[in-house]
């Protein structure tokens, strides 16, 4: 009797698997809804070319071998010859002829691979079984035979390298649960499903079904670096790394193993640390520990979260609908994505979006939700906990925490803990790092509490990765318009209610432009830190000389730099360019043609500094799309922020002064991108049409730089001198300044009128703090509440505006005075105690504010 092998030597390749046309009918019905990783065929096909391909998948499947059947076909992929344990019958001719024996047995399943891959054919191992009926096991079966063993001892004769395919499909929008329910006893648990749990999971989710390529696993290099290792452990290492890059993909897109809040606050208050805080707490306020931790329980109700993907499932369906009415179309930085799905395979993320609006809240974690990553849990502010969008937003994702620690020695402690809590488990977390949104459209200082919070909990999580994400969300224009002016105009923030929410509904019927979601660079935690206290170490300036703290030197640096990357990433929207072209036009009104070449030329210098540019804003590399200009136009008409008079041949453009402020927000979102160059231009046209020596000059800037401080983000990479020589470089090689001998100047001509623009951005500034200045003069009065302190210096600006003393409408700004009172505080001229101004230390007179003037005004022309 002719024995297997030699069977198997002689017998034919096998052929793929044909489907009945029944079962072709249900591929078109069921399986062309199923979402694909962009780079999947793409990564299979690099894979093939470099080797013999081996799918390889968690839990045996049958429905998950005809899913990937469809998709190889489908996309001309390697097709399968061999799958495991699932019968031989399904491919031919493993099931006929020569291969079946007098009993009907099949040939062994090692051999039948062992001659697929030696022939140069695909092969899907299924690495386990779902656990057996009624059993409590949270993880898989192992097989009969060990194939991977197979394939390391086939691989060490093989030339040619084999590839191990990592396949993963999602069928559940559910992560598992970290205690079995009954359904996990009968039909397995979700993360492990038995057949009957996955013919459901896929009747309820097909339409949702989403298939990842992991990395592939070249065996041929893993088994030339560790020569030492036999087939068995080799194979045991290989196992392992497959079934944490599977499951690690799994939670990518559904999350971590859930566990309910109630469980977790348990967790939480059962803690060592926070027991121990609880008994401090106890004894500075006369409590027992159970009165104590009845607090303590009270709060974590307050603050948790109670995710719940079937709610984040019907907002992604309601937001979809939302957005589509309300914005032309919503950019995402689909490269970004990717990016931050790859960081995600094996880090806890940390998401720290710009924040412009409370859409924000809303925005990205439909994003990732719907390109198939899990949604983040959010630290928002208390003031949205209200009924009922409070509820909603907690099973959203969100948690709310109180503007103020203060007062309260045990509250910090539980959101240190909650947010430990969430990095450890593998939670996405994502808080704004700016504290609250922005009224003005720039980014605003950080705030350093959460972040500092994560820094700690992060470097105590040992063998924990973490790492950062820095994102900007952009607006073409911002639904909170009318209440930012009103604020900045010095009217009293108004708090959140239902009220406004169902006012909101008139949003729906306007057009609000484009919505832009951009990534920056992902910040990898560990390595910022160690970097970091390397450099404290040293005595380098990141070393914070006030504390001698390099733990906090290091959570300062790392939170200008994110923001400096949300900056970097920010879009130049169409309504962002104009607004800038039309508040740096220092005449009455602009025509249409002095338009299109101040947003060209702006455009140009944009370029320059490798700025991401709408796309819709050009044609080709440079020329600027008109039509896009005038839907920009025509979106700030609409809005009634500027006014077209048609009284000639081409419109021209004006600004009603009481709108100057809302047209501001817009230039402010790309601002940063011309600070630099806009400090230099200032400093440059003191001195009119003179030679300036460029030492003189790089005083004059950082003075500037010093005084601006607390507006503007800068570059944490560098020294204030390598900064300014690089700005300097710039603008020389663009021909805007003309540098000889140690002396610089501005060019004449149209490149003149470029640096004149670049200085009539910051006169709003320059005239905010010169009316700050006059509003220190109060001060020596006598002690006077911040708020009144507020409201009488608009009124004198108000006065300085009608003489003409300011120019500018947009100057006369609540928030330009609280940063411009800052700067007061930091050159001493007035300090602030418990909300009361009181005169400054280096202040004696009146007289010493008013030698400070000249210092301001030389800058306004």
């Amino acid at each position: 009797m002719t024995n297997l092998p030699e069977l198997a030597r002689r017998s034919p390749t096998p052929a793929p698997y044909s489907p009945n046309a029944i079962l072709r009918w249900l591929y078109r019905r069921f399986f062309a809804h199923i979402r694909v990783d962009e780079n999947w065929s793409r990564g299979v096909r690099e894979a093939a070319s470099q080797g013999v391909v081996v799918y390889v998948m968690r839990s045996l499947s049958f429905l998950d071998f005809l899913c990937l059947d469809f998709l190889l076909k489908k996309f001309g992929l390697p097709l399968v010859r061999f799958v495991n344990d699932l019968g031989l019958w399904i491919l031919e001719p493993f099931g006929k002829g020569e291969r079946r024996l007098s009993l009907r047995r099949q040939i062994p399943e090692a051999q039948a691979l062992e001659q697929t891959v030696g022939d140069g054919y695909s092969a899907l191992l299924f690495l386990r079984r779902p656990p057996k009926f009624g059993s409590q096991a949270r993880r898989g079966r192992e097989l009969d035979v060990d194939l991977i063993e197979t394939l390391v001892a086939k691989q060490r004769t093989n030339p040619q390298p084999i590839l191990l395919v990592p396949q993963t499909f999602v069928w559940s929008k559910q992560a598992g649960t970290a205690s079995p329910s009954l359904l996990d006893l009968l039909f397995g648990p979700v993360q492990w499903p038995g057949r009957v749990r996955v013919f459901c999971q896929f009747l309820l989710n097909y339409r949702d079904a989403k298939l990842r390529s992991g990395e592939p696993f070249n065996l041929h290099d893993f088994l030339e670096k560790n020569p030492e290792l036999t087939d068995s452990d080799a194979a045991d290492k290989v196992r392992y790394a497959l079934l944490r890059r599977m499951e690690r993909d799994r939670a990518v897109i559904i999350g971590p193993m859930k566990k309910t809040t109630a469980r977790i606050q348990d967790e939480l208050l059962r803690s060592p640390r926070v027991r121990t805080h609880i008994e401090q707490y106890a004894r500075e306020n006369g409590l027992s520990y159970a009165k104590a931790e009845q607090v303590a329980h009270k709060q974590l109700r307050k603050l948790c979260a109670k995710p719940s993907l079937f709610v984040v499932d019907l907002m992604h369906r309601f937001l979809t609908w939302v957005w589509s009415k309300m914005y032309d179309g919503v950019v995402i930085d689909q490269e970004g994505v990717e990016r931050v799905r790859e960081a995600a395979r094996d880090a806890s993320l940390i998401l720290l979006p710009s924040h412009k609006s409370h859409i924000d809240y809303l925005v990205l974690s439909d994003m990732l939700y719907g390109n198939a990553l899990m949604p983040p849990v959010i630290a928002a502010g208390e003031n949205l906990s209200f009924w009922p969008i409070g509820p909603i937003l907690r099973r959203g994702g969100a948690f709310f925490i109180r503007r103020s620690f203060q007062d309260d020695s045990l509250y910090p402690v539980l959101v240190e803990a909650y947010m430990r809590k969430l990095i450890a488990e593998g939670f996405t977390l994502e808080f704004f790092l700016e504290g609250g949104r922005s009224r003005t459209g720039k980014a605003l200082p950080p705030k350093y509490g959460l972040l500092s919070m994560a820094f700690d909990s992060a470097s105590k999580l040992r063998g924990t990765k973490v790492k950062l994400v820095p994102i900007s969300i952009g607006y073409e224009r911002i639904i909170e318009e009318r209440s930012f002016v009103h604020e900045l105009s010095g009217g009293d923030k108004q708090s959140e209610n239902v009220g406004d929410l169902l006012k909101s509904s008139s949003v729906l019927r306007s057009k609000w432009g484009r919505l832009y979601v951009q990534f920056g660079e992902i910040i990898d935690l560990n390595e910022f830190t160690e970097n970091a206290l390397k450099r404290a170490d040293g005595g380098l300036p990141e070393s914070d000389t006030a504390t001698g703290d390099p733990t906090r030197s290091a959570v300062r640096a790392l939170a200008h730099k994110v923001m400096y990357s949300i900056n970097e990433v920010t879009v130049v929207t169409p309504a962002a360019l104009v607004a800038t072209a039309l508040l740096s036009h220092q005449k009455r009104g602009m025509t249409r043609a002095s338009l299109l070449s101040a947003c060209q030329d702006l455009l140009v210098t944009l370029d320059t500094m490798n700025a991401r540019i709408a796309h819709q804003l050009r044609i080709g590399d440079s020329r600027i799309r008109e039509d896009t200009i005038d839907e920009a136009l025509h979106l700030f008409l609409d809005a009634r922020l500027i006014i077209a008079h048609d009284t000639g041949p081409e419109p021209i453009y004006t600004i009603d002064s009481e709108r100057r402020i809302a047209l501001e927000y817009y230039q402010n979102t790309i601002i940063h991108f011309f600070v630099p160059r806009a400090l230099i231009a200032a400093g440059l046209l003191v001195d009119m049409d003179q030679w300036v020596d460029i030492a003189r000059l790089n005083d004059r800037v950082q003075q500037l730089s010093r005084v601006f401080k607390h507006e503007f983000i800068y570059r944490t990479d560098a020294t204030f001198d390598q900064i300014f020589e690089d700005a300097l470089h710039e603008m020389v090689e663009a021909g805007e300044i003309e540098v000889r001998k140690g002396y610089a100047q501005a060019t004449e001509g149209a490149m003149r009128h470029r640096l004149e623009r670049y200085a009539v951005m910051l006169q709003t500034f320059f005239e905010s703090y010169l009316l700050a200045l006059r509003g220190a003069e109060i001060v020596l009065d006598g002690p006077i509440p911040k708020k009144d302190w507020y409201k009488r210096t608009l009124a004198l600006g108000q006065q300085m505006y009608l003489a003409g003393e300011i120019e500018r409408r947009e100057s006369l700004s609540k928030l330009k005075l609280e940063t411009a009172l800052k700067a007061l505080q930091d050159y001493e001229l007035v300090r602030l105690n418990d909300d009361i101004l009181e005169r400054g230390e280096g202040v004696e007179g009146v007289s010493d504010l008013h030698d400070l003037e000249p210092k301001l005004t030389g800058f306004l022309r």
